[in-house]
């Protein structure tokens, strides 16, 4: 099963700073007013298109989980608001970890995909960004694992912000007036919205999506998503590449013997 969410024009990916804008001030006043769950059903429109399109943004880092050294990279693009991912982080990936990820042998990135309700996935995709490379994945869980928390807390009249804050500062060792910065930093949000943009391209239409990529290219995983099936896939994976290059040991070469002083 996949979340899906309904999409903009073709040409979104150009008004990537608007979007990313809109539903940053649609985050903030879904937070902080409730019923975060029927707020933003949809994505805002885009701004006209200007004159001058704006130059193309530097392309967002990945924070693997995993060694450098993996040849195979398992990609998911999720949302914090979708149930199916965190059914997949809660239960699936800490097979995966102990299977393929911790050994070395797979790298697993997580790549932001924001799903309605948008007043919601934008700010705590946006919060787990502003956690940084070492938090991030701690946040990711800490969100995922206390996702029905935080939808209890939407339909409240206080709205979700007080749960998202409390679950946010416990994982990442950040203040709440820090999450208050981060959600009022542009880049954050324009970071979320690029890995969404590029999951668009790659014909990502819902939640959880996810690919296999090594040195011979990049190729989308069918479900289903449970354990068995994704550690198979990544076997499969490992099996069809040749065998990593040996290491030869460079020769030190010997130092010269001085010469003997003549008396």
């Amino acid at each position: 099963m996949l979340d899906r969410r309904p999409l903009l024009k073709s040409d979104r990916a150009k008004h990537w700073p608007a979007r990313a804008a809109a539903c940053l001030i649609a985050a903030m006043i879904g937070l902080t007013f409730g019923n975060g769950l029927a707020f933003a059903t949809e994505k805002p429109k885009a701004a006209p298109v200007p004159a001058k399109a704006p130059p193309a943004p530097a392309p967002v880092p990945d924070w693997p989980l995993g060694s450098e050294r993996a040849r195979v990279t398992l990609i998911e693009y999720g949302s914090l608001t979708c149930s199916h991912c965190a059914d997949f982080n809660n239960n699936v990936l800490p097979s995966l970890k102990a299977s393929h990820i911790t050994p070395g042998r797979v790298r697993y990135v997580f790549r932001a995909f924001p799903t309605p309700p948008m007043g919601l996935s934008y700010p705590m995709h946006s919060l787990a960004r502003c956690a940084g490379p070492q938090a991030y994945h701690k946040v990711l869980d800490a969100f995922f694992q206390q996702q029905s928390v935080i939808f209890e807390a939407a339909q409240q009249g206080k709205g979700a912000k007080d749960a998202v804050y409390r679950i946010f500062t416990q994982s990442s060792g950040m203040s709440a007036a820090q999450a208050d910065v981060c959600l009022r930093t542009q880049s954050h949000a324009e970071a979320v919205n690029q890995q969404s943009v590029t999951g668009e391209e790659l014909g990502v239409s819902g939640t959880p999506t996810f690919f296999i990529q090594t040195a011979r290219g990049t190729t989308l995983l069918p479900p289903p998503y449970d354990a068995q099936s994704i550690g198979q896939a990544l076997d499969a994976a490992l099996a069809a590449l040749p065998p990593a290059p040996r290491a030869t040991p460079t020769k030190t070469k010997a130092k010269p013997k001085p010469k003997a002083k003549k008396p």
